[in-house]
C-alpha cells in the first residue's frame, strides 16, 4: 500500500469538539482515544491515507502506539516537555510534501502553523463530515461486493434420496 497523503489529528482537541467523545473525558481517556480511532478508521480505509493522532501526555519521551497493528495508523504521545501542538508543528516543519498533509484541529495557533507550512487545516466538524462520507462509501462497497458474490443456491450434496 503506497500512502501518499497524511492526516494529523490534534487528538484531545478533536475529542473535546465532539459531544459523544468528550463524555469520556477526563475519566476514561483510553475509551475516548479508542472511539476517536474507530471514527477515523473509515477515512483510513477508504482514502488510503496515513493517520497520526497526536495527544498530550506526561511521558518522559515521545511514544508511539499502533491501535490497529498497522503502522500507517498511529497514536503519538507527546513528551511532557512538548505539547501535542509542538509535535504537530515539528512534523509539519520536517515533512517533505507538506501539500499532502491535512491537520485537524480547532486550535487557531495549530491551524495557522499548518497553513504557514503549506499544509491544509480543517476543523473537527469537517473531519466528522468526512468520516460520514467514508462510512457511506464503505457501506456502498460492501453492498456492491455482496451483490456480485451472491450465487443462487445449489444442491451440491451427492445424496440419492430415493
Amino acid at each position: 500500500m503506497t500512502v501518499e497523503r497524511y492526516i494529523i489529528v490534534d487528538g484531545y482537541n478533536v475529542i473535546y469538539a465532539s459531544d459523544s467523545l468528550k463524555e469520556f473525558m477526563p475519566n476514561n481517556k483510553l475509551r475516548a482515544r479508542e472511539s476517536l480511532a474507530e471514527l477515523i478508521k473509515a477515512i483510513h480505509s477508504i482514502e488510503t491515507v496515513r493517520v497520526a493522532v497526536v495527544f498530550d501526555s506526561g511521558n518522559e519521551r515521545l511514544e508511539i502506539e499502533y491501535p490497529f497493528g498497522d503502522k500507517s495508523f498511529e497514536f503519538i504521545f507527546a513528551p511532557a516537555s512538548l505539547t501535542a501542538d509542538g509535535v504537530i508543528e515539528r512534523i509539519l516543519v520536517r515533512a517533505p510534501k507538506k501539500d499532502l498533509i491535512t491537520v485537524v484541529s480547532n486550535d487557531n495557533l495549530v491551524r495557522e502553523a499548518t497553513r504557514s507550512n503549506g499544509a491544509l487545516a480543517i476543523r473537527p466538524n469537517d473531519l466528522f463530515d468526512w468520516v460520514a462520507v467514508c462510512n457511506r462509501r464503505l457501506i456502498d462497497l460492501t453492498k456492491s461486493r455482496d451483490k456480485t458474490e451472491q450465487k443462487p443456491f445449489e444442491n451440491r450434496l451427492d445424496i440419492d434420496l430415493n
